[in-house]
């Protein structure tokens, strides 16, 4: 395997990985560290929006026929993506046409038309996009999540903004917003696959990306936590959605990533565990799993499952007694920390293996950590880490304030004495 990512800064300042791969493709991806959770309320949506127009043309490629004739021609592919902290553009294309795809994503990103029109089209888009979120089940319970226990924009639609204010944002706003917003000191450029000059490919990023401005851009990193317990009534619906969430225990930065894939170990056997009595031995559910949400600064972990209404408190029930008893006598053993190993080197094959997934790896590690990340390295933490590292780092896991986060029919259950009584 041929892993030797290197890291270059342009000369405005703008930080580059390069990540040689034995492959016949190359993937680029070039991203702002701004998204959803840096807009005012009356800029929901706007950045989202902006992903938009900037993928719709510019004086060299005015529409979207003539950008996938490009693309086509040079077998390459291209898309945009908005998230709560980054905006994002990426594709992936033939070795040898690397700097076609650098060229033609820096030329988006500066030269974009933001024709009046084409806005209007895809404000029309934008809000269809905006209603079909609005009716996933799912994404009614991130967003029943967002308001009620982390504030409204944390994880929401509320990315896509709302009728409101899609419906208000001007050309010119956008145009500012960006301004604003875009910088080559929250930038990050990623190339993995097939790099056959690392020269040229730096010259061409230079050139591409040169004209990116230098200015500081704030990043909103606070996320509110109000913990309680929560129902979103949907009497119309036979099943409860349910999420337990604690705080995490240790600080997500790189001086705790020890004690942080420790606790990950013991939530990984806890999981499993719950998950065989919930599904295999009483049949009250058809899947479990852990569930995390959070930033680079401030997280939580708990337990996310479905179930039907007549079945909720004995689920509750089973969660925190089998929760208790592996906590307080956890027989995790080293050969289920050296099966983990195992299972996950295939985990790791799936990202080592894909060019688009080991931008997106190293350039997550980089934001948060400020470094790239070294695999061999990692992969010895995972191999040192002992039953007792597991079962000490692990200690305060439910001391948090919790949140009990339910979403549909009704029911009768005290779903926070239930916990407190079978906590024990």
């Amino acid at each position: 395997m041929q892993y030797n990512p290197t890291l270059h800064k342009l000369s405005n300042g703008v930080t580059v990985i390069l990540d040689p791969m034995d492959l016949e493709t190359t993937a680029v991806r070039v991203s702002f560290s701004t998204g959803s959770r840096d807009e005012l309320p009356h800029e929901y949506g706007l950045t989202h929006f902006c992903e938009h127009m900037l993928c719709k043309g510019t004086p060299r490629f005015p529409n979207k026929r003539a950008i996938d004739d490009y693309m086509d021609y040079h077998g390459g592919t291209r898309n945009a993506s908005t998230g709560r902290s980054s905006l994002s553009f990426f594709g992936r294309i033939l070795a040898q046409n690397v700097n076609i795809l650098i060229d033609y994503i820096g030329d988006q990103i500066q030269n974009s038309l933001f024709e009046p029109a084409k806005i209007e089209i895809e404000r029309s888009v934008i809000c269809d996009e905006l209603r079909r979120a609005l009716d996933n089940p799912s994404r009614q319970f991130s967003d029943f999540m967002s308001s009620q226990v982390f504030g409204n924009s944390t994880f929401s639609t509320l990315n896509l903004g709302t009728l409101e204010t899609i419906n208000s944002f001007t050309r010119d706003q956008m145009l500012e917003f960006l301004s604003r917003r875009l910088s080559a000191k929250n930038c990050i450029i990623g190339v993995s696959g097939r790099i056959l000059d690392s020269a040229s490919v730096l010259e061409q990023l230079e050139k591409s990306f040169s004209f990116l401005p230098t200015h500081d851009v704030s990043e909103n990193t606070y996320i509110p936590y109000s913990p309680g317990i929560y129902h979103n009534s949907q009497p119309d619906k036979k099943n409860v959605q349910l999420c337990i969430l604690f705080p995490e225990i240790w600080p997500a930065d790189f001086a705790h990533y020890y004690n942080n894939i420790s606790v990950g170990r013991f939530e990984r056997y806890m999981n499993k565990q719950i998950a065989d009595v919930l599904r295999q031995d009483n049949g009250l559910v058809y899947g479990f799993s852990g569930f995390d949400i959070g930033n680079e600064h401030h997280g939580w972990n708990g337990f996310i499952t479905e179930t039907s209404a007549s079945n909720i408190s004995q689920v509750v029930a089973l969660i925190a007694q089998n929760a208790y008893r592996i906590y307080n006598t956890p027989d995790i053993t080293s050969d289920d920390l050296d099966r983990y190993n195992r299972k996950d080197a295939l985990g790791d094959a799936d990202w080592l293996e894909s060019s688009t997934r080991r931008c997106d790896k190293l350039m997550g590690f980089y934001r948060t950590h400020g470094r790239i990340y070294d695999f061999y390295w990692a992969n010895s933490q995972f191999n040192k880490i002992t039953v007792a590292d597991t079962i000490e780092n692990s200690r305060g896991y439910f001391s948090g304030p919790m949140s009990i986060i339910t979403q549909g029919a009704d029911f009768e259950a005290d779903l926070r004495a239930i916990w407190d009584e079978n906590l024990k």
